[in-house]
C-alpha cells in the first residue's frame, strides 16, 4: 500500500493506462441497475474514489507541473470514457452525456490547480500535513453523507461511507512519516467539518 502512494514511476503510459481502466470500470458499473442506489455505483456519483486516484497519481508525480499535468489528463480521459462506455449499450443518449460532463468537465479543470497544490500532500512537515488534510476533509464529507444515508436505508452506501474514512487514514499513515503530521492530516477534517456543521445548523436555526 505505501508503495501506491508514493513510489510508483508515475509515467505517461501510467498515468493513461490508469484513466482508461477507472474509466471503463465505472462505466461498466453503471449500467447494472440492480446495483443501482448502492456503494457499488457511488463512484459515477460520488468523489471519494475520485480524490484516492487523485492521490495516486500527483504524490507519484516528479513536481508540480509534473502533477498538475498528469492529474489534468487522468480526468480528462477518464470522465469521457466513463459515458463512452455507456452510450453503445443505450444506458445513456449522447445528448444526455455531454449534459453530465458539462459539470465533470469543469471540476476536471479544476485538477489544474489542484494537481499543483495536492503534489505538497508528500512534503514531510505541516505543509505537507494540512494539503493531505484538505483531501482528507473531502473524504470525510463525503462519509457523512454516505452514513445518514445508510441510517435512512440501511445498509446501503454503508460500503462508501467506510471507504472514506478507511482511506483518510491509508493516505495519511502511507504518505505522511512522522507522527503529528499524520495527527494534522486526519485532525484537520474534524476541525474543518465540525466547522462547516456549525454554520449549517446555526443558519437553519435562524431561518427556523
Amino acid at each position: 500500500m505505501k508503495r501506491l502512494f508514493g513510489s510508483i514511476k508515475m509515467t505517461w503510459p501510467r498515468v493513461i493506462l490508469f484513466a482508461l481502466i477507472t474509466g471503463i470500470y465505472t462505466g461498466l458499473v453503471l449500467m447494472f441497475d440492480a446495483l443501482e442506489d448502492t456503494s457499488f455505483q457511488d463512484i459515477g456519483i460520488g468523489y471519494e474514489w475520485w480524490v484516492i486516484f487523485a492521490v495516486i497519481v500527483v504524490v507519484n508525480c516528479k513536481s508540480n507541473l509534473d502533477a498538475m499535468l498528469k492529474c489534468f489528463v487522468f480526468f480528462l480521459i477518464s470522465q469521457p470514457v466513463v459515458f463512452a462506455v455507456q452510450i453503445p449499450f443505450g444506458k445513456l443518449t449522447v445528448e444526455q452525456s455531454i449534459y453530465y460532463y458539462k459539470t465533470w468537465f469543469f471540476e476536471t479543470l479544476l485538477t489544474l490547480p489542484g494537481g499543483w497544490i495536492a503534489y505538497y500532500a508528500k512534503r514531510q512537515n505541516l505543509f505537507g500535513a494540512a494539503v493531505l488534510g484538505i483531501g482528507n476533509t473531502i473524504q470525510l464529507v463525503m462519509a457523512c453523507a454516505y452514513a445518514c444515508n445508510a441510517i435512512a436505508d440501511f445498509p446501503h452506501h454503508l460500503l462508501s461511507a467506510i471507504v472514506s474514512v478507511v482511506s483518510m487514514f491509508i493516505m495519511s499513515f502511507c504518505i505522511q512519516k512522522k507522527a503529528r503530521c499524520r495527527a494534522v492530516s486526519l485532525c484537520l477534517p474534524l476541525v474543518l467539518v465540525g466547522v462547516l456543521a456549525v454554520f449549517v445548523y446555526a443558519d437553519g436555526w435562524l431561518n427556523f
